[in-house]
């Protein structure tokens, strides 16, 4: 079964790169822009290696709006050639991994003649860019419909809507399916190994990068012929590595977004835009896993880009934006998750960063190094195609990028979720369990339940929720997690659909971890101690200790 292989042995393997013995390619960065580099070359016959900083996916691909879509807000723009790209690589992308990015209908309400029109013609445009091969062809609602499919909506204030289709996605999962078919094809990748240096190629064409293990602190030198630099809002800083000096290419926007329970709002499965007059946007309101994700902001950046934070005036302008759209009564007590991305935008002249262009760039930084910047998270696959293709001739790789035919992760769901669902039964388990293991692993999942059955670890991680506790052991066995922050926070996404951020009462993930990674106590102590810290630095709130119905119920009546 496919996996990222260890950790050990991709270290061990890196270290050991030598003159004589180079890599072809070493990406530097370990969100889907860098996992694309790595799948696009190594499935070309390169020997390629992949170094992240942090934890894969850490960065801005944890943090999207969760959506695999053309983007029909950037007709606006009238980014014409990226929404048709978005378009072309979404419905490819639908077909690659259907287990991950799964069709979702999406609700425009109107409220007037003129909305209508407008709407109307946008909407035309969208699937004509799409060449018309969209799931289905938007169509006009009438306003019992548009109340259905959106109950949250005030009864009698709208005069009908539009339904058309995009789709969603778990984005941190996308990332690991592509790192594991990436791996499959000979690719080595390792997470927290930072890059303190990147000596260009010199006359033998061999770039030096200085790569320090952070679970040891040692430092080693990795060799390979060329290097990309696909770092996202860190770009600039990497770019300084290799020029000891670079003048910014990137302008960061800080996009927010927070969850609510389902209870908050009533949902049905469909989607919807709510315009927001204050800043003159639409945002998502999207059923997400067993939440509702509304966002999303789009404001310039200047702070810390390794801690973007959800400020209290984020908080308040997406549930003032709800309470508007909806005529609801929530307050920021009713948020059980919220995060906050950074986009690696180009700098343009000026203006506010919500005009600034989403197409991506490649650039030379130095002899052998190369940077990528820009993009959106579903065009990934044409972006990787692009680096990989600027060097591919120097490196005697001349094929075309084989990514389009790569499956990732599963190709017949409907006969996977039978398999697992059968097993499933056979261990006693639920419907939710089982079908979240398919939507997370494709056809790993079912080595997931190997892991189970062998552990005896049947039940959920946290009580009450979906991800069953033989995750933990899964992901630190198979996709290299190394604390308690890379499972609640990126391989479950329970830090962001649990108010208690996976820590409420009937967590069993510390100690589970702790006895596969061998803490004792006090390791288990810090590392419930550094992910709750990590989640409330990014909330800019407490994580509540008691999540019972009880405790939530005493919270919103301002007795607790």
């Amino acid at each position: 079964m496919r996996t990222l292989g260890t950790r050990a042995h991709a270290l061990e393997r890196l270290a050991q790169t030598a003159p004589a013995d180079p890599l072809d390619l070493l990406v530097v960065g370990g969100g889907i822009t860098g996992a694309g580099i790595a799948l696009d070359a190594s499935s070309r016959g390169l020997r390629t290696g992949l170094v992240e900083r942090f934890d894969f996916a850490s960065g801005t691909s944890s943090k999207s709006s969760k959506l695999v879509h053309g983007g029909l807000r950037y007709l606006e723009q009238r980014e014409f050639g990226l929404v048709r790209e978005a378009s072309t690589e979404r419905d490819l992308l639908r077909r690659l991994a259907p287990h991950l990015v799964e069709p979702i209908p999406f609700v425009l309400p109107v409220a007037d003649r003129w909305r209508r029109a407008k709407f109307g013609v946008g909407l035309w445009a969208y699937n004509a860019l799409a060449t018309f091969k969209n799931l289905h062809i938007h169509r006009h609602v009438d306003a019992e419909t548009t109340e259905r499919l959106v109950p949250s909506l005030p009864r009698g204030k709208v005069k009908g809507g539009y339904l058309f289709y995009d789709c969603k996605t778990d984005d941190v999962r996308l990332v690991m399916e592509v790192l594991v078919q990436a791996h499959a094809y000979g690719a080595v990748v390792l997470n927290y190994a930072a890059v303190h240096d990147i000596e260009p190629a010199g006359a033998a064409g061999i770039c030096n990068v200085l790569v320090e293990d952070a679970a040891t602190a040692q430092t080693f030198e990795v060799r390979a012929r060329r290097v990309v630099a696909a770092a996202g809002v860190w770009g600039d800083r990497v770019e300084g590595l290799a020029r000891n000096e670079s003048s910014p290419r990137l302008r960061p926007s800080k996009g927010v977004h927070v969850l609510f329970d389902r209870a908050s709002l009533s949902m049905t499965d469909a989607a919807v835009f709510i315009p927001d007059a204050e800043r003159r946007r639409m945002l998502f309101v999207i059923p997400w896993l067993d939440a509702v994700l509304v966002g999303t902001t789009d404001t310039a950046y200047e702070g810390s880009l390794d801690h973007p934070r959800v400020e209290e005036e984020d908080r308040a302008y997406c549930v003032n934006a709800v309470n508007r759209a909806f005529g609801t009564l929530l307050t920021e007590r009713d948020i059980v998750g919220a995060y906050a991305g950074l986009r690696p935008l180009i700098a343009g002249k000026g203006g506010p960063t919500a005009d600034l262009s989403r197409k991506h760039a490649v650039y030379d930084i130095a002899p052998g190094v190369i940077g990528i910047t820009g993009g959106k998270l579903t065009t990934f696959r044409r972006m990787a195609g692009d680096a990989v293709d600027r060097l591919a001739s120097d490196l005697g790789a001349h094929g075309k990028s084989r990514t389009r035919w790569i499956r990732l992760g599963s190709s017949d769901v409907g006969a996977l979720r039978a398999a697992v669902d059968r097993r499933a039964r056979r261990l006693a388990m639920g419907e939710g369990p089982a079908s979240n293991l398919v939507r997370c692993y494709g056809e790993r999942a079912l080595a997931v339940l190997d892991v189970a059955e062998e552990t005896g670890l049947l039940g959920s991680l946290v009580e009450g929720r979906d991800p069953l506790a033989a995750e933990a052991v899964y992901c630190a066995r198979a996709e290299m997690a190394r604390n308690l922050n890379d499972v609640l926070v990126r391989r479950t996404r329970l830090a962001l659909t649990d108010a208690a951020g996976g820590l409420g009462p009937g967590s069993e993930a510390a100690s589970i971890m702790g006895a596969e990674l061998g803490w004792d106590g006090a390791e288990q102590a810090r590392q419930v101690y550094a992910h709750r810290a990590a989640v409330e630095e990014e909330r800019a709130a407490p994580v509540p200790t008691d999540t019972s119905p009880a405790a939530a119920g005493a919270v919103r009546e301002g007795i607790g």
